[in-house]
């Protein structure tokens, strides 16, 4: 923590449901507009009716108790709430708008006696059966039509005495047997004291600045949708007079995504833009410095942060061969390419090669798994300085193994060997011989399309984009290739058939990178599988070897590196 920053003072404090929605009410306890929407679904809140009627603790609320003033919903719950009180502190819901929109719609609505005025808002007519509960949670249900009916209280009744006396009032003149009568009213007041009488924790950073409760709410790692840091500070810093910086980074990120490269992470680019505004710490900035130059020097930066992603993103993708977006190993390397096409944006023959190098070399060797802000800020000046002409890049050799030792999608690892491997085998064929784009079918697809050949083996090798029929896995489409059939029976596409004499199956194995000897053995059974994967792994070792050769990249002898999830 830096020393010139104010320590924060969380301050737990517990309170009844009635505490929490006065505060509301009055405008004292605001949610932010930088809060994503209400998305809970009906079912989420019967349960959580049904769960503070039973005491089951629901979590605590966080606010962040500030002067300042930030842009806030107007509306909860769907209903209109009071603006900040003038001349006094605000607390800001950075945790909990899920489970304070419900509590707050459903208790605070006006009583009714039929359906909501507008068609939506059935959600928020939540009734407690007051029957024997012979089903459980099926007790709180949702009341489309809202008509009275005796043994169904509405939560809208619960926390005023008015509202509730009115209802029952109702409930006795309509049950013919006393006893009935009785019986409902006493369990509507048990369920009433209950929901009135739930204690909350409610956690309120006292002293927090801007740059705390950007990292505070960065940091919170609930269900659901995450808020990138962009988020916030554009909501802090909101202007009607013009667009936010989050809406002009997904502009930037939907541009590239529509040349079929797919989506950049938006942090990195966020990144990037402050990088080439001037900050120097981009991984913990201070949040109240960029809040402040939001409306110049980082406006005045997008457009060149737009120009220098674009290009990065063209190099990562025809330079390097990176088939899609998704598959970049660190995305710090995004804000390093960035930071160099934004210094130099027409680069020479020998800073593209030296480029490229330094992309696989940092894939292989982790050189980015958990980052520091030191470490980028090292890396930021080397290629500043790199595409100036004043130095080279030297990313550190000793580490480099670019074969991981299992295959983990959330490894850089992983990553760079499927963009290596879509690079070495870039047409394959199908099991009836056909041939498909690999990169194609990489960009509308999801990590079942890397499907396993031998059961229990983690390896890369191990794995097989391999399209086949319906109800045919990979082991049995391979063991079911012919080893007698030959080019004649293909297509006849030259460039699949330039080797005379060979086999389709021989052409189908060669464009996977398997070894016919691989494969015979597979079909062997046994445990031939194992030894399959082996004899893949050799053969792809050798091209990968050769691979890293033609860049000049020294590789020790050990050619398997960890497959830690690393991977931003």
């Amino acid at each position: 923590m830096r020393t010139d920053q104010a320590e924060i003072r969380p301050d737990p404090t517990i309170a009844l449901v009635d505490d929490l929605l006065g505060g509301i009410g009055r405008g004292e306890i605001r949610v932010p507009a930088f809060q994503r929407p209400f998305v809970w679904r009906p079912h989420q809140m019967l349960e959580l009716f049904d769960s503070i009627e039973r005491g089951y603790p629901i979590g605590s609320l966080l606010l962040w108790q500030t002067d300042e003033r930030v842009p806030s919903l107007d509306r909860i719950g769907g209903l209109d709430v009071p603006p900040p009180p003038a001349g006094r502190q605000v607390s800001y819901l950075l945790d909990g708008h899920q489970r304070v929109s419900t509590l707050f719609g459903v208790l605070n609505r006006p009583l009714r006696d039929g359906p909501a005025e507008d068609e939506g808002d059935w959600i928020w007519q939540i009734y407690r059966d007051l029957r024997p509960d012979p089903l459980g949670s099926d007790r709180y249900r949702h009341h489309r039509s809202g008509r009275f009916s005796p043994h169904l209280l509405p939560l809208a009744a619960v926390m005023r005495t008015r509202d509730f006396l009115r209802h029952f009032h109702r409930v006795e003149l309509g049950v013919k047997d006393a006893g009935q009568a009785d019986s409902l009213i006493r369990e509507a007041e048990a369920v009433t004291q209950r929901i009135k009488g739930y204690k909350l924790t409610l956690v309120r950073l006292q002293g927090a600045s801007i740059d705390q409760a950007v990292n505070v709410y960065a940091r919170l790692n609930r269900t659901g949708t995450r808020m990138d840091p962009d988020q916030m500070v554009s909501a802090l810093t909101y202007r009607k007079e013009q667009p936010s910086l989050a809406s002009r980074i997904d502009d930037i990120v939907t541009a590239i995504a529509d040349t079929g490269f797919g989506e950049l992470p938006r942090l990195a680019v966020f990144r990037s833009l402050l990088a080439i505004a001037g900050e120097t710490d981009i991984m913990s900035p201070r949040w109240s410095l960029v809040a402040d130059y939001v409306q110049n020097r980082l406006h005045d930066a997008l457009p060149q942060t737009d120009r220098a992603v674009r290009l990065a993103a063209q190099f990562l993708r025809n330079g390097v061969g990176l088939p899609q977006a998704k598959f970049l190993p660190y995305s710090h390397q995004l804000v390093l390419l960035a930071m160099f096409f934004h210094v130099q944006p027409e680069p020479s023959g020998r800073q593209y090669d030296r480029l490229r190098r330094w992309f696989w070399i940092t894939s292989w060797s982790s050189a980015f798994a958990g980052a520091t802000s030191t470490v980028l800020r090292r890396a930021l000046n080397e290629v500043r300085a790199f595409a100036v002409g004043d130095g080279d890049l030297r990313p550190d050799e000793d580490d480099v193994q670019p074969m991981p030792e299992s295959f983990n999608l959330n490894s850089a690892r992983t990553k760079a060997y499927v963009a290596w491997e879509a690079l070495e085998f870039p047409r394959r064929l199908d099991m009836l011989g056909q041939p498909f784009d690999v990169a194609n079918l990489l960009a509308n697809s999801d990590p079942q399309i890397f499907r396993h050949v031998v059961p229990k083996d983690s390896r890369p090798a191990n794995r097989l984009i391999f399209p086949t029929t319906p109800n045919i896995g990979v082991l049995a489409a391979l063991k079911g290739l012919d080893p007698l059939r030959g080019p004649g029976l293909f297509d006849g596409d030259p460039e699949l058939t330039s080797a005379v004499g060979r086999s389709m199956t021989e052409q189908i194995l060669d464009s996977h990178g398997i070894p016919i000897k691989a494969w015979r053995r597979l079909c062997e059974g046994g445990a031939g599988g194992q030894i399959f994967v082996d004899d893949r792994t050799d053969f792809l070792e050798q091209r990968l070897r050769a691979f890293a050769a033609h860049l000049d990249v020294r590789v020790g002898g050990k050619m398997e590196g960890v497959a830690d999830d690393d991977s931003e």
